[in-house]
């Protein structure tokens, strides 16, 4: 554990504090380069499946005859029952962790039709419970946390250096313990953009939900898929930004702009 200087009200001041673990991963897939992209050696197993079937190289564990994790020399090896389709193009992605994708396409997702609702004051405790059980971010703040939840409870969570690589696990886990994503809640403490998006199209999540924001085209996405996007998660509040219809808080109603200077706004 590392020595850190912090300067305080004039004086410096020593101390330990844990500092996150930051490893280039590389995914060979059949004695094949995939890819190889940054992430915290946590969950390899998960974040290789999932990483996987977001891509749409897998359905499932079903799919791979076997998977070897070394995680000291960050090497997962892949052996799939079937010769996958190789992707010809790379995207790189707005994630930390220097996020990698194959495809920013969201046509490829219908649109999600779902009866789960949510009330407000459901939010707060659900965002607590991912904070409660981020051990990693409670002890080091540099590393994003991600979770799963039935909007009662959190059903897994992971965490990573990636936010991208954080949901990449949760599908990973998902799949590993056969536990269900479709009409579940994804709780992430990272930026909601456009590829983070797609996997809550593909996990057929209706509710992103976030500490931060979302992107223009994150919002613009999620009108078109039917997500009900969450963000600036507070101890008391948060923006809405798409399909407000989910929350059973009765009629959202956008007050007019004389409303709004005049401050009578509802």
């Amino acid at each position: 554990m590392p020595y850190i200087y912090r300067y305080e009200n004039g004086r410096f001041e020593q101390f330990e504090r844990p500092v996150v673990r930051e490893q280039p991963l590389t995914i060979l897939v059949n004695g094949k380069e995939l890819a190889t992209f940054l992430c915290t050696p946590v969950k390899l197993d998960c974040l290789t499946l999932g990483f996987l079937a977001f891509e749409g190289l897998i359905r499932g564990p079903e799919d791979v005859r076997e998977l070897d994790v070394d995680a000291e020399h960050g090497v997962v090896e892949v052996e799939l029952r079937h010769a996958p389709l190789r992707p010809q193009r790379r995207v790189f992605t707005s994630g930390c962790g220097m996020g990698l994708t194959f495809s920013l396409r969201l046509s490829q997702y219908p649109p999600l039709e779902s009866a789960v609702r949510l009330t407000p004051e459901q939010v707060f405790p659900l965002m607590q419970q991912l904070f409660d059980g981020a051990a990693m971010y409670k002890a080091s703040r540099g590393i994003h946390a991600a979770a799963l939840s039935d909007g009662e409870r959190v059903l897994l969570l992971a965490e990573d250096v990636g936010r991208h690589n954080a949901l990449d696990k949760i599908l990973g886990e998902a799949l590993l313990r056969g536990i269900e994503t479709r009409d579940r809640l994804l709780l992430t403490t990272g930026r909601i953009s456009s590829e983070m998006l797609r996997k809550g199209a593909y996990m057929r999540t209706p509710f992103l939900i976030s500490r931060t924001s979302p992107t223009t085209l994150a919002i613009e996405g999620a009108k078109r898929l039917g997500i009900t996007l969450i963000g600036y998660v507070r101890r008391n509040s948060f923006n809405l930004y798409t399909h407000p219809e989910r929350l059973a808080c009765g009629e959202v109603r956008a007050p007019a702009l004389s409303e709004v200077l005049s401050g009578k706004e509802a």
